[in-house]
């Protein structure tokens, strides 16, 4: 009984054995390579004009630190996360960024990048900026009416983005100032807590300098509305019964140009 052949690992083609590749020729499976690579060019190429996400949160980033954070003693910035699904052409030209009109100086807020390219698109990133500063706060109680002096005060390190109300990093923007309300140890103090000192009460005797050209004439007059450095106020000739509107100079004085 004639013995079986052993298994050939090639295929015979007009007299030459050609080594197989699985279950394909050599020139088959080049051809089937080649086809599958032109398949997935135009994957390739469409990756490629895409805009990467992470370009995008790295603008952003870019412009909070610069804008929103710069001027403060320390501050960070985090940058929220985009859809990974996200897809957005890529774009021809730097991207841009920019604030939308009534976010916050700090805290959160948001922050839009835009492709200025001839085929735009624009995008929102949310954003956490913390800013610190050394701001003003009560070192004790103070009650409503109160002049601020320099033992009152104390400085501390707040995160300013925070305060939406606003804050006092200077010592003699408070100097002086009066509180409308009383304020507990510790609080921050805001523009609409303080007031400038009330240098004129309505229906003081006031001290009042005309300037008319060259002549100054000082007279007496009665103050008809309360105000401090600066405000102009009614003033009453009590001689005339005349009513003139000046500027208060000082402490009860107050200049009119006639």
């Amino acid at each position: 009984m004639a013995k079986p052949s052993a298994m050939k690992t090639g295929i015979k083609q007009t007299g030459v054995t050609t080594p197989a590749v699985g279950f394909l020729t050599v020139p088959a499976f080049r051809r089937v390579l080649a086809a599958t690579c032109l398949c997935l060019l135009p994957v390739t190429l469409a990756a490629q004009q895409i805009q990467s996400l992470s370009s995008i949160r790295e603008t952003a980033r870019v412009f909070a630190e610069s804008t929103i954070a710069a001027g403060h003693d320390r501050a960070d910035v985090e940058i929220g996360r985009l859809d990974p699904r996200l897809r957005l052409q890529k774009c021809e030209t730097p991207l841009e960024a920019f604030r939308s009109p009534g976010q916050q100086n700090g805290g959160r807020t948001t922050i839009g990048v835009r492709c200025a390219s001839p085929r735009p698109w624009t995008i929102y990133v949310s954003a956490r900026v913390n800013s610190y500063a050394q701001v003003y706060t009560t070192a004790r109680s103070l009650g409503r009416g109160e002049r601020i002096r320099e033992g009152d005060l104390r400085l501390v390190e707040a995160n300013v983005g925070n305060l939406s109300q606003g804050y006092y990093t200077e010592l003699d923007q408070l100097l002086g100032m009066e509180l409308r309300r009383p304020s507990r140890p510790g609080e921050v103090l805001t523009p609409s807590m303080v007031a400038a000192p009330r240098l004129v009460t309505r229906g003081q005797t006031v001290t009042v300098l005309a300037d008319a050209g060259a002549a100054r004439v000082t007279m007496q007059g009665t103050a008809m509305e309360d105000g401090g450095l600066g405000d102009r106020i009614r003033v009453k000739n009590p001689r005339s019964e005349r009513v003139i509107e000046g500027e208060i100079t000082g402490e009860g004085r107050v200049r009119v140009t006639m």
